[in-house]
């Protein structure tokens, strides 16, 4: 392939738009909650540590999807892997549209902007009222 080729392909490609989603990071208690994907449905999925392993957490925001700016409140739920040591979660198991499975460990979620890039979410268990609440602001990256 020629440099010429290899141009052409890279100013062809640099036409082709895509969200920047994934790089709208924020800091947290327990880590940095990644923006992963906008659902063609209008929800919005964001990914969060878990503690003491590697997997992550879902959260799913109804109706978030493209909001970028004048963001105010939002509902929808988290869900996390199935606890392997056999502890049950909820009475009904949830989809997770990231991971593409089920759990019964899940719960309703509210997250509300209080500035710009910034938000308070509570949470609580299956259908409880969410309660536990996480503050995420603008992600830094160290250098």
């Amino acid at each position: 392939m020629t440099i010429r080729n290899i141009l052409c392909a890279i100013t062809a490609l640099s036409f082709l738009t895509v969200p920047a989603v994934a790089d709208e990071m924020w800091s947290t208690e327990i880590g940095v909650v990644l923006y992963e994907v906008d659902l063609p449905n209008g929800d919005a999925v964001w990914s969060y540590p878990l503690e003491n392993t590697e997997w992550r957490g879902t959260a799913v925001l109804v109706d978030f999807a493209g909001s970028y700016n004048d963001r105010t409140t939002y509902t929808g739920y988290w869900i996390e892997p199935a606890s392997a040591d056999g502890v049950s979660g909820c009475s009904a198991e949830m989809r997770d549209p990231f991971a593409e499975g089920t759990s019964d460990v899940w719960g309703r979620l509210i997250v509300s902007f209080i500035e710009p890039g910034t938000w308070v979410a509570l949470r609580g268990d299956c259908f409880d009222e969410p309660e536990a609440m996480l503050v995420g602001t603008p992600y830094i990256p160290e250098e």
